[in-house]
């Protein structure tokens, strides 16, 4: 990489994801259906999609839809959950920042396939090689620096959107 923190030198390598994380699979929750209730996420292919009273997951996830539109959408989730079928998941104990930030560098929507709907296997994310420094501590600086970014972009994203509804407020104040 061109640009590096200070006191980082060592080589990145190339390294299957599957070696760095601690699963890559699809969610085999059962759950009810109009499962609303209860202290535990139920995870669908975008988000939480209802509640359940038992979980199945627990730990650090990255998650994907695993078909459709969203394939290869990600998103991050920590907890205790149950997870749908038509979601993919890595888990990973350490440095789940960092592989987040570096499997949306990647994009992984290359990976899906299909002509009507496009589809991400748990299968192929496992062998898929990345370049990423061996040093953990440095995948914890990167990973935390980008979360900040992250958290900024989000803050003055609502400022905007808070500026923009101010402005159409006046505006039909003005002109009636």
């Amino acid at each position: 990489p061109e640009f590096r923190f200070n006191g980082f030198a060592n080589a990145w390598e190339q390294r299957k994801l599957s070696d760095v994380v601690d699963s890559v699979d699809t969610g085999k929750s059962k759950f009810d259906k109009e499962g609303s209730s209860g202290e535990y996420p139920i995870l669908g292919s975008t988000s939480v999609i209802g509640y359940d009273d038992e979980y199945d997951y627990e730990g650090d996830f990255i998650l994907t839809a695993r078909v459709g539109a969203n394939a290869g959408s990600l998103y991050l989730h920590a907890g205790k959950v149950k997870i749908s079928d038509n979601t993919v998941f890595i888990q990973a104990s350490q440095n789940i920042e960092f592989l987040y930030q570096l499997l949306i560098r990647f994009d992984i929507k290359r990976l899906s396939f299909g002509t009507g709907q496009p589809l991400v296997k748990a299968s192929e994310l496992k062998r898929l090689e990345l370049m990423m420094p061996t040093d953990m501590e440095e995948q914890m600086r990167i990973g935390v620096y980008f979360k900040n970014l992250d958290h900024l972009i989000t803050l003055h994203q609502r400022k905007l959107d808070m500026l923009k509804k101010l402005k159409s407020a006046c505006l039909s104040e003005m002109f009636i």
